[in-house]
């Protein structure tokens, strides 16, 4: 079996123009954990792993604590998702077999100015 984990979130800013201008607002770095800032819409900022193949080994406490820091540095809103989906052989309806996400488990936080407003567990 297959594993596959991403770590995904999204900051929303009054101006994206003038949070990105600075240099140092395109990396937000917690440990060895480096996100990447980059903009993806008039309010919006996406927040990406540098390094994707870290997303297996970073906790769910770093996540939410990741989340809460940024959006107190910004004083605004963000969520952030860890997404980890397990792929096998699945059974389909003709009594054949297919290859794909058999389990999935997922971690939602969202923060808003450093107070937590959500956070959730599920697996499928």
């Amino acid at each position: 079996m297959d594993h596959e984990y991403s770590i995904s979130g999204r900051l929303w800013v009054d101006n994206v123009d003038s949070v990105l201008l600075n240099q140092d607002c395109r990396e937000y770095a917690i440990g060895d954990i480096v996100f990447l800032l980059s903009p993806a819409g008039v309010n919006e900022i996406q927040i990406s792993l540098r390094d994707k193949s870290m997303a297996v080994s970073i906790s769910d406490d770093k996540i939410s604590t990741c989340c809460a820091d940024l959006s107190r540095r910004f004083a605004s809103r963000v969520r952030m998702e860890r997404l980890h989906e397990e792929y096998g052989n699945a059974n389909v309806f003709n009594g054949g077999s297919d290859y794909e996400v058999v389990c999935a488990d997922s971690l939602v936080c969202e923060y808003d100015n450093g107070r937590e407003i959500a956070f959730s567990k599920q697996s499928v």
